[in-house]
């Protein structure tokens, strides 16, 4: 099965955006890889490539950043050099939600928002991905990383149902999470997004046998976009539509 490798931005300047990154995540570190940067700690590695990308104003794919405080943190990520794009918020009944959409240095999507029982650390939540069918290409994901569906109070659906939220909306998104509790969940939302030729933001994974992987993949839908090498290592550029690309190492 495939395991995640790293969350992997493009970028003009791998270093500043590396940098960024290690201050507004607890506990992580910038270094140089090669001509790359990365940004680790005790979370998903994120790798900061200097590569195209096309611009966005739907996101196809961001980060959700969990914070103890969403509003004295984006005074701080102000601070640290990101861009305040709104702050939405989403009330059906008694619920409400909150959260505020950002952009890194260099333009890269991202949220910040506080969940019930906030733990003190800042972690990054969710990998989001914005699709038209959630429940389709959340099972694709879900199959290939051997991860279950994320099932949902049916209480709080009831809850929700009683504030007079459509059924179609209940099946809005869709939610995969590592076995072993471990964050990022994978979030699937029914949502307008941008089709970019380069993705600003994409996933990619480490394989014990990457063409049994590939091949895999395939027969669930995928498709093989390019193949690639260097001194090091190859991947294998794919994309399973309408979602990212997908890098199997």
């Amino acid at each position: 099965m495939l395991r995640l490798n790293h969350i992997t931005f493009a970028c003009d300047d791998p270093q500043r955006v590396a940098e960024f990154w290690s201050q507004v995540l607890d506990g992580y570190t910038a270094e140089p890889r090669g001509k790359s940067w990365r940004a680790f700690g005790d979370g998903p590695e994120l790798l900061l490539n200097r590569m195209p990308k096309s611009p966005t104003i739907e996101l196809p794919i961001h980060v959700d950043v969990n914070v103890p405080d969403r509003e004295e943190e984006l005074q701080r990520l102000l601070g640290l050099g990101a861009r305040l794009v709104e702050t939405k918020s989403h009330r059906i009944g008694d619920l409400e939600e909150t959260w505020t959409v950002m952009r890194d240095p260099e333009g890269n999507g991202f949220c910040i928002q506080t969940p019930s029982n906030a733990p003190p650390q800042r972690y990054v939540g969710n990998v989001t991905f914005s699709c038209a069918e959630p429940r389709k290409l959340g099972q694709f994901w879900a199959d290939a990383l051997d991860w279950p569906e994320e099932e949902v109070d049916e209480d709080f659906l009831q809850q929700l149902r009683a504030a007079g939220l459509e059924e179609r909306e209940l099946t809005g998104f869709y939610v995969t999470r590592n076995p072993d509790g471990s964050r990022p969940r994978l979030l699937f939302q029914r949502r307008e997004k941008s089709r970019p030729e380069s993705y600003p933001i994409h996933l990619d994974f480490r394989a014990d046998d990457r063409d049994a992987e590939i091949a895999r993949l395939r027969r669930a839908g995928a498709s093989v976009v390019e193949t690639k090498r260097d001194d090091d290592r190859t991947w294998t550029v794919m994309r399973f539509e309408p979602s990212a690309p997908i890098a199997t190492a």
